[in-house]
């Protein structure tokens, strides 16, 4: 376990230690230099590098597919985001909460309830507007308070929880903008639940002055296997099953982003995987409000 924390801390130190010197005096967005248009898919994982203070609702129903234990079923997830600007460059950051409805359609009960809470703290190592370039890092702390079982699996609760260290970074040339993190996530209790590294991309085009069709890539691929439940399947972003045999899944989306107000934004995309494996994933709908103070 130590091993791993020391190698993920050497990602984000030597991300933090590129790029250009700090310059106090840069803007920030969502002010003059760069525009904010975030990710939608992956909302666990795929932070921005952008500072803000906002409020940003989701909603997510997963389809699972009929060749999954369960026979198929489907998979209604609702949650909130805040993000709070402590400073410029520092921001609070609550990215997993919420509720989650699952309907199987053999297999294993029906079941619902509350999703485990992670929060943590972002820092921009680098703002750089002259250049439309942003590189932040940050680390998270995913408490193990939910509370969704079904047929004696242990869907969101128990454990010890997870430690998330992440890069982030954006990247404009004229109306294209490309963003991409990288997440270790790291289970405390490495018998109860998997660790895995997280990849994530996204590129928006500003088609017109406040639509951004969007198209984004995810890839979850686990590092350390739980021994918690026989299996070749995992829950990779919302949950986690501490799998004995998990592997690697990646997904497509595509998508947009609409500004409704000046401080509020609204997404949605289609999301189906592209690893062939029998997993979790028949398709998925992500939809969300962003609005900023």
């Amino acid at each position: 376990m130590l091993k791993k924390l020391l190698f993920a801390a050497a990602i984000v130190a030597g991300a933090a230690g590129s790029g250009p010197a700090f310059s106090a005096d840069l803007a920030l967005p969502p002010e003059p230099g760069m525009r904010y248009v975030p990710p939608v898919t992956n909302p666990t994982f795929n932070e921005t590098p952008f500072i803000t203070t906002e409020l940003r609702p989701i909603y997510i129903y997963h389809d699972i597919p009929s060749g999954f234990l369960t026979n198929g079923g489907d998979v209604n997830v609702v949650a909130a985001q805040i993000r709070y600007a402590l400073t410029d460059r520092l921001a609070l950051i609550a990215t997993k909460d919420g509720y989650s409805d699952l309907d199987f359609n053999a297999g294993l009960p029906d079941t619902d309830g509350f999703l485990n809470i992670a929060a943590g703290l972002k820092y921009a190592f680098i703002v750089d507007p002259v250049n439309q370039f942003m590189l932040s890092g940050g680390v998270r702390y995913e408490i193990p308070a939910g509370n969704i079982e079904s047929g004696g699996v242990q869907i969101q609760e128990g454990g010890d929880g997870f430690i998330n260290l992440f890069v982030t970074a954006a990247k404009e040339v004229g109306a294209l903008q490309v963003q991409g993190s990288a997440n270790v996530n790291l289970a405390i209790d490495s018998d109860h639940d998997s660790s895995i590294f997280v990849l994530s991309l996204h590129a928006n085009y500003e088609l017109t002055e406040n639509f951004f069709p969007l198209v984004e890539f995810n890839m979850f691929s686990v590092i350390d296997h739980g021994n918690r439940t026989v299996g070749d399947f995992e829950g990779y972003d919302v949950f986690n099953f501490g799998s004995t045999d998990a592997g690697t899944v990646a997904s497509v989306a595509g998508g947009f982003r609409y500004r409704l107000l000046d401080n509020m934004m609204l997404g949605a995309a289609a999301e189906v995987p592209i690893t062939d494996r029998n997993d979790l994933t028949e398709w998925r709908v992500t939809a969300d409000a962003v609005l900023t103070f």
